[in-house]
């Protein structure tokens, strides 16, 4: 007998959100099941304080309180209660995004000839920052990522897709 097949990303759909007194129950199209505890919600507060659970599409929760204020939760941010794994994997998959965006720049850098210092001024960062990029320790924002592609007379879209 083999394992079922899922639905593709079912990992990252959500098919059911009831709320009990301990906080809101989900489970994913993959199974997985876990609970967002009320102390991670600080816009509700708790159980008594909430007055509806809604999961318009597969992808977030919406909790209203009785005050009228409603908090949206994204499918990331609730599957890391359901998967212990993931904030893991995620991390994992961030770091390496880090390391290829820097490699990519720190190339794009060396082919025009250019030091991190001179790259930095033109930019319109921090040499250190810079540094930081390239290595792989630091996400860029933004605008940082404009500058830097503007000083190396590139399209931004050589520096994040290679």
């Amino acid at each position: 007998m083999s394992a079922p097949v899922l639905v593709r990303n079912a990992d990252r759909m959500m098919t059911s959100a009831r709320a009990h007194e301990l906080g809101v129950e989900l489970i994913f199209a993959d199974g997985c099941k876990g609970t967002i505890p009320f102390s991670d919600l600080p816009e509700i507060g708790n159980f008594s304080d909430l007055a509806n659970v809604d999961l318009p599409n597969p992808f977030e929760i919406v909790l209203t309180g009785h005050h009228g204020g409603a908090v949206e939760l994204p499918w990331d941010f609730a599957r890391h209660y359901c998967d212990p794994t993931f904030r893991a994997k995620e991390e994992e998959a961030a770091s390496h995004g880090r390391t290829t965006l820097g490699s990519r720049i720190r190339q794009l850098r060396e082919t025009a000839s250019m030091t991190q210092r001179q790259l930095a001024e033109q930019a319109g960062v921090g040499r250190v920052t810079l540094a930081r990029i390239e290595g792989g320790e630091q996400s860029p924002r933004y605008g940082t990522l404009l500058g830097l592609a503007r000083a190396l007379g590139r399209p931004l879209t050589d520096l994040i897709a290679g």
